[in-house]
Parts: structure tokens; sequence; C-alpha cells
């Protein structure tokens, strides 16, 4: 599911910002009912291509891409569609001429240099009309009334099993202010099963922020057909508001942590970029804490584990502050509180390593934890803010990254000093330079 949201939050700007989208047309009739030879599911090995009479394209059976339009100019046929593992709008144009029930597209007149490809274009062969390959499952969905879409707004909808597996999912860029908006999924008819249960989710995003979404709603198939449906959106959140917090980097991302207060909000939107830009050439050490004061809306964002949601701000302005004395975080203890590695020298470290080193220090001068693959153990002496470090013993396994583990036992040898800034540890050396940097994980 997060690799879905993912490529909805990246690829909805490059759906929305196409100067050939053809926005949100009123859905056709299946291909079955038309009467446009063109019009139809086409097959060929294990590719399907769905023909709608209003210009949308389908790609049912590919999981690597999203077909978006298709047009026939004098027996030239230009496909456009979203390749998923590029994150990028694609335009494939081919030679084509239908006979029947036979579709030929065949590659047209090669470009010469750099451009010209030693395999055989997308989409080219020979396909066979194939209607009865495809289901489809189409529908509306209903936006709250007096509510107002963003700009650049993309309807997501997923066909999903009883267990929210998907069978199918469609992003569809909202070009129209209309409170009801059609959609329609094709899918392999070979994936849906008469005998088990299915359901439809629909949201709408922009901006990374999610604005609108459905309930997982039951669907209705009978006779090898799901009953079309209509969806109801509910606001996830609409608050405009501007907020006072300390920018942090934990958990491998920055964040905004409200003053005087443990609420965090992941940072969304537009200006993310340029406010973490800032934050971090405005920091001293790499996990200083920043004040900052951001405007823009609260939404509901993805969260970082697979399928999770969690609190967002979607940042339209903010300023930046030189202190933040009086804006208290949450706070742990230099003692009984494991401490994970985050940051080395003036590096932030990646948070998905499968072992982060640690440290736990006792109320008795003792401490112990982990260099990354070596456990450890020592000593250590604690004199106001001033920190140092006995002799640290380690396990002797052979590691991977010794350069790695070693650069952070000289860390600890030099250390002299010390600072919490509320759930951060950073160690400083004689001169007041950072040496590590760790987050307070909860014993």
């Amino acid at each position: 599911m997060k690799q879905f949201v993912v490529l909805c939050l990246t690829g909805l700007a490059l759906l929305g910002c196409s100067d050939n989208d053809t926005g949100t047309p009123p859905i056709s009739s299946p291909p079955s009912d038309t009467g446009n030879p063109l019009v139809g599911a086409w097959q060929n090995g294990e590719q399907t291509l769905v023909l709608e009479e209003n210009g949308d394209f389908y790609l049912p059976a590919d999981n690597q891409r999203q077909g978006l339009t298709w047009e026939n100019g004098d027996g030239t046929f230009t496909f456009r569609y979203l390749d998923n593992s590029r994150l990028a709008v694609e335009t494939q144009s081919v030679s084509g001429e239908q006979q029947q029930d036979t579709l030929s597209l065949s590659p047209s007149t090669p470009s010469t240099g750099e451009e010209e490809q030693a395999d055989s274009p997308l989409f080219t062969g020979d396909y066979q009309r194939a209607n009865d390959a495809v289901g489809h499952l189409s529908g509306r969905v209903e936006l709250p009334k007096d509510s107002e879409l963003p700009d650049k707004a993309v309807l997501t909808v997923s066909l999903l099993t009883r267990n929210d597996e998907a069978v199918i999912r469609r992003l569809i860029p909202l070009t129209s202010d209309a409170l009801s908006q059609p959609f329609r999924l094709y899918y392999p008819a070979s994936a849906v099963n008469a005998d088990s249960d299915y359901q439809v989710r629909s949201q709408v995003l922009a901006d990374g922020g999610l604005f609108f979404q459905s309930e997982p709603t039951p669907l209705d198939f009978t006779r090898g057909q799901f009953a079309d449906i209509t969806l109801p959106l509910s606001a996830v959140m609409t608050a405009s508001e501007t907020l006072r917090g300390a920018l942090v980097y934990q958990y491998g991302t920055t964040s905004l942590i409200l003053c005087n207060s443990d609420r965090r909000l992941q940072l969304a939107g537009p200006q993310r970029d340029d406010l973490i830009d800032a934050y971090e050439a405005a920091r001293e050490y790499p996990l200083q804490p920043r004040v900052a004061t951001i405007s823009g809306l609260l939404r509901k964002v993805p969260g970082e584990q697979e399928g999770s949601i969690q609190s967002g701000i979607i940042v339209e302005s903010f300023s930046l502050e030189s202190g933040y004395d009086d804006c208290r975080l949450p706070s742990a203890e230099l003692t009984n509180t494991r401490w994970q590695l985050s940051a080395l020298g003036d590096k932030t470290l990646d948070a998905s390593s499968k072992q982060q080193p640690y440290l736990t220090l006792d109320n008795e001068g003792n401490v112990h934890g982990n260099a990354g693959c070596n456990g450890l153990n020592g000593s250590y002496q604690l004199n106001n803010d001033s920190l140092s470090f006995g002799a640290i013993a380690t396990t002797r396994k052979a590691c991977p990254d010794m350069a790695g583990e070693q650069a952070f036992l000289q860390a600890l040898k030099a250390t002299n000093g010390f600072r919490i800034d509320g759930e951060l540890l950073t160690l400083f050396d004689d001169n007041n330079q950072s040496l590590a940097g760790f987050q307070a994980i909860a014993l």
C-alpha cells in the first residue's frame, strides 16, 4: 500500500501538469456496447489494451504502467501512459490497422541516431479482440456539499479483496470542480473470483495531502459483473492554521513537534523541501531542533509504516527562529534510556539500517549497547554538562562495516560533553564539535 501512495504523491503532479490532459470526461459505455470498431479490449499474449470511446486508455494486466489516453490519427495510434518505475508520463506512437477482430500495431518509421531503439516499441504486435478477457467496475464518487477540490487533485480508486489486497488501482486527474466525479476500473477477468468478496475505496490527494476519502465499501458481484456504485467521500481535515513548533530530525525524517506539547506533524506539500533545506542550513549540529512558525493546511498524510496515516501539515509558508528556550519539547533522561544512533559527525544516518548502534547508561556509571555489530560495555563519568566514557570493551565478531563501527567508538572516546534537546542526545568533543547524535527509545 505504501508503494502505491508514494507513487500517487509523486505522480499526481505529472498527471495534473500535462498539456495533453483531457480531464475527466463522462464515462462512456463499456466496450461491448459501442459501435466504434476500435473501441474495446485487445489482447496480445500477456498485454491487454482497453480503448474507450472518450479517449481513455487502460492497461488492466500491466503492473508497470497505467494507461491514460489514446487517439488515432490516420492510422497513427498515440498512447499516453504513466510509467510507474520512472514516475513519468510517457507517449508512444505506433502505426495501426484494424481488420475485423485483429488490431495490428507496428513501429512507426524509426528515428535515427540515439533515439533509435533495438527492441520493438511498446504496444506493438497483433492484438485480438478480447472483450471477455476483462471486467469493469463503474461508478461515481460524491464529494460533500459546498466542498472545494484543491489544485491538481487526483482521485485514486482501488478495487480490493476482503483482505485489502489490490486487484487494480487507477489515478484519475480531476480537472473540474464538480461534486460528482465518475470513474471506471478495468481488471483481468481471471483476477476476480465469483466466490470471493470484494470492496472498493477511493481518496482525493493533492500536494502530498489526503483531502477526502471513502470508507471501504463492499461490492455486489452477480452474473460475472460488479454493480455500479456511488461512493460518498468525507473530508479528512479542513483546518488552515499557523502553528509554532520545533523542527526535529527523528526516526529518519524531519517533522514538526508543536511547542509545549507532544503533538507531532509530518511535513508535506510544495514548500516542504524548501523548509527542510532552510532548517538544515540553519542548525549548528545535525540533531539541533529549530523553532519554526508554519502556516498551512492540516491533513492526514501517508505515514512511515505501510498502510498507515498520520497527521501532517501542508506547508504554505514558514519562518525560522534563532532560539527555542521558550518551546518545551517532550524530554528524555540521560540514564535508563536506549539512545539509538541517528547522526555521526556532521552526517545523519539512514534509519532503515537493520542494526542501529545504541547506548544505554544506567545510574551506577555503566554503559552498554551495540556498536552496529559488536556489543559494547564500559563506564562513563558525568559532571553537570560534562560527560566522558572510560575504556569501552566490545565483542570481536567480524563485521562487514568495521569502519563505521570504529568511527562510532572513536566518537565515544573523544566525548567530553553532551546536550539533550527533547528526545535527542548529542555528544561533543573538547572544542564543542558534535561527534554523534542519538534519538531516545524508551526502555
